[in-house]
């Protein structure tokens, strides 16, 4: 994510404000992949899918120097699908997934300041519990045939749609600053903005908070969120453990996630490790134990990503999902039909970021 160059800054005067310290920057990432994915008892389905390294987007950053060490910042963010050349869907007061058709601003949109008490930010975030799930704890992060999210998100029970797993709408969030001692975190309550006096009134309401530290190879955080509805109450909990050692990142991450009486529980052991002066192989195993939904299952994943250059990425990804007994709830694209069937995935992309 850079900022503009003077000529591609120059189409930026339609942003232009009058104060002489306001910065816009203009960024995004477009990522496409050959993807493959194959289960027992279903055909094979070959497609281009975006996202297999990291979600493609297009934003608008800026700040604004108050003085006296005080800013004012702004974000907006939309994703892309750049095989079809669409936006991505959002969601509508943390509840259901909207596909609006045309440019939305749902990967995020914020407004806030910020200065040495830390950053106050109000508007569509991140919620505190996803950080842990992307590459600063997993090694695949949240995308492609090894994302964590094919085990780390809550399965859907009870006409639940726990859409606040990765951000939430109508939050006011606060970060810690960056000189805090070596600990970092931050603060979420957002609301779902519902009917008052109903059985619903208190749907998509959001409280989450995460604390890490860092400090010299080693960084770990600990994250919780919980989210309110009806049909039962979404609750996330997880925690991440990332130690450099020479070339390699040695990584575990855990995590639990309630709906109601249901639940899942998974562990991950991962690593990186730098190859050469532009290479990185990641490795990840997890598993997955249910309770009153789905089945257990274990997932592994070998990847290879390769920097043509500080912009620009070739990678290579392979993984499994195991299904354990009798299920067929997990996997990397295409669902297995038979009970405790496995289910592969294999991508080769390209990820260019400006």
């Amino acid at each position: 994510m850079l900022s503009l160059r003077p000529a591609a800054a120059a189409t930026l005067c339609l942003f232009a404000l009058p104060a002489a310290h306001a910065q816009v920057t203009v960024f995004g990432v477009l990522d496409l992949a050959v993807n493959l994915t194959r289960a027992d008892g279903a055909s094979s389905i070959w497609k281009l899918e975006g996202d297999g390294n990291t979600s493609s987007r297009l934003g608008f950053r800026g700040s604004e120097d108050l003085g006296g060490g005080l800013k004012a910042n702004f974000w907006i963010e939309t994703a892309i699908n750049p095989d079809v050349g669409t936006s991505g869907a959002t969601s509508t007061n943390n509840k259901d997934s909207v596909n609006t058709g045309g440019l939305t601003w749902g990967r995020r949109s914020t407004v806030g300041l910020s200065g040495a008490f830390g950053e106050l930010r109000l508007g569509r975030d991140y919620v505190p519990s996803f950080s842990n799930l992307t590459t600063s704890m997993h090694p695949f992060g949240t995308n492609g045939v090894g994302s964590s999210g094919h085990l780390f998100y809550q399965v859907n029970t009870g006409g639940t749609t726990a859409r606040t797993n990765v951000r939430a709408s109508n939050s006011i969030g606060y970060h810690l600053p960056d000189n805090a001692l070596g600990l970092y975190g931050n603060l979420m309550v957002a609301t779902g903005e519902q009917t008052p006096d109903t059985t619903t009134e208190k749907d998509g309401n959001h409280l989450g908070v995460r604390l890490g530290w860092r400090g010299g190879p080693v960084n770990l955080a600990v994250a919780r969120g919980k989210t309110n509805y009806a049909t039962g109450n979404f609750v996330q909990t997880n925690a991440g453990l990332n130690v450099k050692l020479g070339p390699a990142k040695l990584m575990s991450l855990w995590g639990e996630n309630k709906v109601g009486v249901t639940s899942t529980r998974i562990w991950m052991l991962g690593t990186q490790v730098g190859v050469g002066d532009s290479g990185e192989v990641r490795l990840a195993y997890s598993q997955l134990k249910a309770r009153g939904v789905a089945n257990d299952a274990a997932h592994l994943a070998l990847g290879y990503v390769h920097d043509l250059s500080k912009r620009t990425s070739l990678y290579a990804t392979v993984a499994r999902i195991d299904n354990k007994g009798s299920g067929t709830r997990f996997n990397p694209g295409t669902a297995t039909t038979q009970p405790g069937g496995n289910a592969d995935g294999a991508e080769v992309g390209l990820k260019h970021s400006f």
